[in-house]
């Protein structure tokens, strides 16, 4: 009896399993879609996410990852959502062509192909899946033109092309999708410099759209853009930053679109009108952003009226005067930004307008300001506070320990202010939620335990310029999440821990410390993206470099030994000045990739590198200050995106490369002392028309200076000094623009910056002039440097008038040549000038009266010419009581010299017209000669010539004359004959 209840047991397991497995097989996916997926799969590499790991053949894939299907018995895959969540860090997932096996999912109502790296065209084939309801192809690599047939998907809801690399214009196409809700096309196209769309016209056909996104589409055509987007009755959210729109009107006949609740025209930098009349009718916005549009005038108390605003964004226009009072009637305000707006007064008292809505507030940036006062009895009240910045203004005072109260602060930028006093562990008892904190630039001192464990994690920390040493803080080694660390200038004197380079970092900035010891010996497995160590005490040798570095800046260290053999091809900005580092870089050239190469000031030796490319993108090359030997290679004419090249103070020689003229975009070029030859080659004043920096001083270069280099009229610095040039000074000298207008270019135009919060990464050039008769460097102040340097050459002949044009000209140094004539009265309209030094040469006349209109003049040298006449007087002359100015000029008289002028027939001012006369008062002088000299002649010609008597008597006593001289003479020479025999 037991044995057949057991068989009995076990017949019914049977028949259940049978059922079961026959239940799964009907509810499997087809077979059919399946191999589609599997063959789609064979063409994709899953990338270091391996986001199609679960893609197993012998599991149903309905259950795989990103495919979803049919729950009834038909079991057809309807959705593909293979997208990823974007990561800067770790990069894309899937890359890879598409195949056309896809088409087998012909019920497929949702496909996401997002964040991801295809390579080529959208596949036309696409077109085809006619359920489609849903399509996301953004920032999946695309590129090419958006194909037309993707008018034909008729039931498709929602498009996204967005952060793609099409070219040409949008399709007008897509004004077919008549079911469409959901566009966005938002950074679609490679280049905004080209118009992406003909007219917008097409948008009109999407009756059903509620979402719109074109921002960063170059829309500067599109005239009628407000019009078109009127007719949009159904439109809720309008996205339009970035899209150079020509103009906004300010008034509509009729606003159809007041169903509105999200608008944004940031970034149209170009309307330059006061804010139009029509937003006021917007009642339903919630979201607000007109930031960085131009808009002028005040801000009306129509702002008012927006009651359902949460979010206000008026950042970076022109606007004027205060906030109406009105903005306290938007009572469901959650954020605000009213950044660069050049509001001043008392912080307090413009949070306070905020009325109703200030202790809700959750996001609060006023940066960028003029605001003053403190953040007590305030801050700390506003509890739901979830983002503040208020940096870059003129807060003062200690940060309120009540700032432990916001426990939903997650960003905190107080950075750039001038607070003070001590941040202790009790200021962040509560901040749990904190995330980015950014306080650089105050007088804050950071004082909390060694053993302290901070109750956040943070991705980014920004401290630079607080005291944080001497020990680096060693609460970080908790902080896991921690992406981005800036440190500089914070009073750290200890050496690196070794915990420090197993955290996650990306972007660590420890430069101007005095951190001591060595670089870890496995550097090269961390996953730094950008290393700034600059201005230590590091030193040994450099270690191989993590594969995804880009910014590397380890200049002003003791680092020694060679460069690593293989740089990282990722290495972008490689800044190593002023080392030991020794031996050669033959093979730098090879790192096509590279932006900013600055190995100047070690002991580099061998010659430079002749495998440049066409294709590299490298901007500034410094290899100065150097044992570098040889001569300029001609591969560097392919460096043709190069505009910062310093080779000063190596040991290259022979002529210059008629290569070099094809680095049209040179603006700094500096070869000064080394041992350069032959003639300065024409080409650079024909061909390198952007120069603004040319030295060439202390080369061995002959011939004429070339009236070419009159040509580049940007020029700002000119320097040819101690070679062997001759010559006159080109009269065409004059034509310098660069120093003749004040030029409206930024001290940082030279620079290269990368960063968060303050600038983590940031390289500017740097030049060696001598001025005044110092050596100065000169780097961040660049920018304002206007220099003319010709001394220590064979210069001859005058000083040319035209000089006296460059009046935004702060240098003149013409000594040490063998420049002849008179200093030229005009050289008193170089307004700007600082120093003049025409010492040394052969120079005569008077000194011009107009030297006293320089006001600016506090270096003179006039020494060792052959000036004369009477000192001129003047307030600025007069400050310059150094008679070492005038020494060497023996017929110079008055102060400061110790020698008196005898009269004062003629004052300083007629002394100087008659030395410096116009050219007519010369031409009177020689007149008054000419005719003195005819008169005289034909007074005793003619009387001789018509009067016999007189003639014979003139003539005889003549004759009588030299008669009686002879005899003298002859007499004397025969006494003396006899005397001394």
């Amino acid at each position: 009896m037991a044995i057949h209840h057991h068989l009995l047991l076990l017949h019914l397991i049977l028949m259940l399993s049978i059922i079961a497995i026959q239940t799964l097989a009907a509810y499997a996916c087809i077979a059919v879609e399946r191999e589609a997926l599997l063959t789609f799969k064979a063409d994709i590499s899953d990338g270091i996410r391996h986001s199609l790991s679960s893609w197993d053949e012998a599991q149903d894939c309905c259950r795989w990852r990103g495919v979803v299907c049919d729950n009834t018995t038909t079991r057809n895959i309807l959705e593909l959502n293979l997208g990823n969540p974007f990561d800067w860090w770790t990069g894309y997932a899937l890359s890879g062509e598409i195949n056309p096996s896809l088409l087998a999912l012909n019920h497929l109502s949702r496909l996401d192909l997002s964040n991801n790296n295809f390579s080529g065209i959208i596949p036309e084939f696409i077109s085809s899946f006619y359920n489609l309801a849903h399509l996301n192809l953004s920032n999946s690599g695309f590129e090419g033109k958006i194909p037309c047939q993707l008018g034909n998907l008729s039931k498709l809801h929602s498009l996204d092309l967005s952060r793609s690399y099409f070219i040409g214009t949008v399709p007008p196409h897509l004004g077919n999708l008549s079911s469409l809700r959901y566009l966005s096309l938002n950074y679609a196209f490679n280049d905004i410099n080209t118009t992406n769309a003909d007219h917008l016209g097409w948008v009109s056909q999407l009756a059903s759209l509620d979402y719109l996104d074109l921002g960063g589409l170059n829309l500067i055509n599109i005239v009628d853009w407000l019009h078109i987007i009127n007719k949009l009755q159904s439109i809720k959210v309008l996205l339009l930053s970035c899209t150079s729109l020509p103009s906004i009107p300010n008034s509509l006949s009729y606003v159809n679109f007041t169903g509105l609740t999200t608008l944004d025209l940031s970034d149209n930098g170009q309307f330059s009108t006061t804010l139009p009349h029509w937003l006021w009718n917007l009642t339903n916005l919630s979201y607000l952003n007109l930031a960085d549009c131009q808009f002028q005038g005040k801000i009306p108390n129509a702002l008012g009226n927006l009651t359902s605003l949460t979010y206000l964004s008026l950042r970076d226009n022109n606007l004027e005067g205060h906030l109406p009072r009105s903005i306290g009637k938007l009572c469901n305000l959650r954020g605000i930004d009213l950044s660069y707006l050049g509001i001043g007064g008392d912080i307090r008292e413009l949070v306070e307008m905020l009325d109703c809505t200030w202790n809700n507030m959750e996001v609060i940036i006023l940066s960028n300001n003029n605001l003053q006062g403190n953040l007590s009895n305030w801050l700390q009240q506003m509890t739901n506070l979830k983002y503040i910045d208020l940096s870059n203004n003129s807060l003062v005072g200690p940060v309120p320990l009540g700032i432990s109260s916001l426990q939903n602060l997650n960003f905190l930028d107080l950075s750039s202010n001038s607070l003070y006093g001590v941040i202790s562990e009790a200021h962040f008892a509560n901040l749990s939620k904190l995330n980015q904190l950014l306080l650089s630039s105050n007088s804050l001192i950071i004082s909390v335990g060694r053993s302290w464990n901070p109750p956040f994690q943070l991705t980014a920390l920004a401290l630079g310029s607080c005291r944080v040493g001497p020990q680096f803080p060693a609460w970080l080694r908790w902080q896991r999440q921690i992406k981005e660390v800036d440190l500089y200038n914070t009073s750290i004197t200890s050496t690196l821990p070794h915990w420090l380079w197993s955290l996650p970092i990306r972007m660590l900035n420890l430069s101007y410390n005095s951190i001591s010891g060595k670089l870890p010996p496995h550097l090269k497995s961390t996953n730094f993206f950008a290393l700034d160590l600059r201005s230590n005490n590091l030193e040994g040798p450099l270690l191989p470099l993590p594969d995804g570095l880009e910014f590397l800046d380890l200049s002003n260290n003791f680092i020694s030994g060679p460069l690593p053999k293989l740089l990282p091809t990722s290495i972008i900005y490689l800044l190593l000045s002023n080392n030991s580092i020794s031996g050669s870089i033959s093979s730098i050239c090879e790192r096509t990739n590279l932006w900013i190469l600055d190995l100047a000031t070690n002991h580099l030796s061998g010659e430079l590198p002749r495998c440049w490319l066409k294709g590299s993108f490298l901007l500034k090359m410094a290899l100065s200050n150097n044992n570098i030997t040889g001569e300029i290679p001609l591969s560097m004419g392919s460096l043709i995106s190069l505009q910062y090249l310093d080779l000063n103070s190596n040991n290259l020689y022979g002529e210059l490369p008629s290569e070099l003229q094809h680095c049209k975009n040179l603006l700094f070029l500096d070869l000064g002392n080394n041992n350069f030859s032959r003639k300065i080659p024409t080409w650079i004043g024909e061909k390198l028309l952007n120069l603004r920096y040319l030295q060439l001083r202390s080369n061995m270069f002959d011939g004429n200076i070339p009236p070419q280099l009159a040509q580049l009229t940007f020029l700002q610095v000119l320097d040819l000094s101690d070679n062997k040039l001759s010559g006159s000074i080109p009269r065409s000298f004059g034509n310098f623009t660069g120093m003749t207008i004040y030029s409206v270019q930024n001290d940082d135009d030279d620079s290269f910056s990368w960063g968060f919060g303050t600038d983590i990464v940031t390289y500017i050039g740097s030049l060696v002039l001598v001025m005044k008769g110092n050596t100065y460097t000169y780097s961040k102040l660049l920018g304002q440097v206007t220099t003319m340097d010709l001394s220590g050459n064979n210069l001859s002949g005058v000083i040319p008038e035209e000089i006296g044009a460059l009046r935004h000209l702060r240098n003149l140094n013409f000594a040490g040549n063998h420049l002849v004539g008179m200093i030229p009265e005009k050289i008193g309209d170089m307004l700007s000038l600082e120093s003049l030094d025409l010492s040394s040469n052969k120079l005569s006349g008077a000194i011009p009266q107009s030297l006293s209109k320089l006001t600016f003049l506090d270096y003179l040298n006039l020494s060792y010419n052959n000036l004369s006449g009477r000192i001129p007087s003047g307030s600025q002359l007069d400050r310059l009581d150094d008679p070492s100015i005038y020494i060497g000029n023996a017929y110079l008289c008055g102060r400061p010299t110790s020698k008196n002028c005898s009269g004062d027939t003629a004052s300083p001012n007629n002394t100087s017209n008659y030395a410096n006369g116009s050219e007519t008062s010369m031409w009177w002088l020689y007149l008054g000669m000419g005719v003195g000299f005819v008169a005289g002649f034909w007074g005793v010609y003619a009387v001789l010539l018509f009067h016999t008597t007189w003639r014979c008597a003139y003539f005889r006593m003549i004759d009588n004359f030299f008669d009686n001289i002879y005899v003298t003479v002859a007499v004397r020479m025969n006494r003396m004959k006899n005397k001394y025999g």
